[in-house]
């Protein structure tokens, strides 16, 4: 698991697939009762005394494994407890990003934008071969990239 304390109002969590390797995906509740769980550890290990009301986006991908982006919302109403809203994008899209064209598999779409080179993660049949030259974009900035990103081959 990898913690990034971004701001006081976002908190990025990436928990390996191994952790999740008995979890349908498709099933909503058995991944909102694992997320719950994990952010009371989170919370304990981390000491980040967790108060307010929060918005939780959950990118599950069985290849990758899940990504947490915990927003503060608001504390106004809680002062000493946390309330979560978990929201789950079962759809959402994953790519690898770097700098280096060349260690892209070649059979495949490729996109650029801004000057780096991006491949869909369920395009690639080893994972593990790119994931220590390249980065993963989730979330907003994926759908930005599918939006404004050019497809070339």
């Amino acid at each position: 698991m990898r913690t990034e304390i971004v701001s006081d109002d976002l908190i990025t969590v990436f928990i390996n697939n191994f952790y999740f390797k008995e979890i349908n995906f498709s099933k909503k509740i058995e991944i909102i009762s694992i997320i719950k769980d994990l952010i009371s550890k989170i919370d304990k290990r981390y000491q980040l005394n967790l108060n307010g009301f929060y918005k939780i986006k959950v990118y599950p991908n069985q290849k990758l494994g899940v990504f947490l982006d915990i927003i503060k919302i608001d504390d106004n109403e809680f002062s000493s407890g946390a309330d979560f809203r978990i929201v789950i994008y079962q759809e959402a899209k994953f790519f690898l990003e770097t700098d280096n064209y060349e260690i892209l598999d070649k059979k495949v779409d490729k996109r650029i934008y801004k000057n780096k080179f991006y491949i869909d993660i369920d395009d690639i049949s080893d994972f593990n071969l790119l994931s220590d030259f390249c980065n993963i974009v989730y979330g907003d900035n994926a759908q930005e990239l599918i939006y404004n990103g050019k497809i070339i081959k």
